[in-house]
């Protein structure tokens, strides 16, 4: 792989699905990537003389990284599962089977998407664009969108999308680790199904996406008596949350339009923060109050 190779997987990918949501898949790249992207030197290992010698070991610190990568993601899928909000999410996920979530390691994004303030991400897949379709201006078929080698498909097509997310629970904290890979699977919930739509929010969100992503993320957080934050780390007090917010309330109304299953299942959650069960409480309140005044 050349120095400025703009994608790191370029061989068939390790990959083991997830019982309960099957096109979630935990996955870990070919040998060879591996190999390219650590360059890992031989260990000075004792022999059975006790003689230090070098020992290319390659293979079994590839299985161990791999192993570790699956536990993790593994146990953190499971506590996902245990709460309803995770549930909900899961079940659109499992919902459109033609796409799939692969979840592999971090360092594994591609190149340009590098960035010391990343701790994890969500996107299409990346394909890398040969020297020839380079040279012709051709894109890799599925694709729109071409940078320093590495294209992508259009990320607001109304067209469902499969994604990577590049995730290592060890990035986080022990407690915001499942959290946090929780939040990666709003985003490729919402590039699965077609309805990822890109635009500013502020309110302590960077875009309605990161709201989306972290509002689901918090009702998670909720349900395990967590301290709730938005995204940029303000801490929430839930029975304001909707004060001087009325994008908030604007934004979870279009989610109701967009994903009503999802929307539905999670205003089920019962828990001390759930923005989006007090916005179907005053819907269905609003619509017995017409009804009252207005009987048939």
């Amino acid at each position: 792989m050349a120095l400025f190779d703009p994608v790191s997987i370029t061989r068939a990918i390790e990959a083991t699905p997830f019982p309960q949501a099957p096109n979630v898949v935990i996955a870990y790249p070919h040998f060879e990537d591996w190999k390219n992207l650590y360059k890992p030197g031989p260990l000075r290992m004792p022999d059975a003389q006790g003689i230090y010698r070098n020992v290319n070991a390659f293979e079994s610190r590839y299985r161990d990284m791999k192993r570790d990568h699956e536990k993790h993601v593994l146990k953190c899928l499971g506590l996902i599962k245990e709460r309803a909000a995770g549930r909900a999410v899961l079940a659109e996920l499992k919902a459109r089977p033609s796409f799939s979530v692969y979840i592999l390691p971090f360092d594994f994004m591609p190149r340009g998407d590098w960035s010391v303030d990343t701790e994890a991400l969500t996107e299409p897949i990346t394909l890398p664009q040969s020297a020839e379709e380079r040279a012709r201006g051709i894109k890799p078929p599925g694709t729109k969108t071409c940078k320093k080698g590495a294209c992508w498909a259009d990320l607001q097509s109304p067209t469902g999308k499969s994604v990577d997310v590049f995730y290592t629970a060890r990035r986080a904290a022990d407690s915001d680790a499942d959290g946090s890979l929780l939040h990666e699977l709003v985003h490729a919930m919402r590039f699965i199904s077609g309805v990822f739509r890109y635009s500013g929010a502020d309110e302590g969100y960077d875009n309605n996406e990161e709201f989306y992503a972290n509002t689901i993320e918090m009702i998670y957080r909720s349900e395990k008596r967590l301290p709730i934050y938005d995204y940029r780390n303000h801490p929430i007090v839930a029975a304001s949350f909707f004060d001087r917010k009325t994008l908030a309330r604007f934004l979870l109304a279009e989610l109701r339009v967009q994903q009503q299953s999802l929307f539905l299942e999670l205003a089920k959650v019962d828990t001390a923060f759930n923005p989006v069960k007090q916005i179907e409480s005053e819907r269905r309140k609003l619509i017995d109050d017409h009804n009252a005044a207005h009987p048939q």
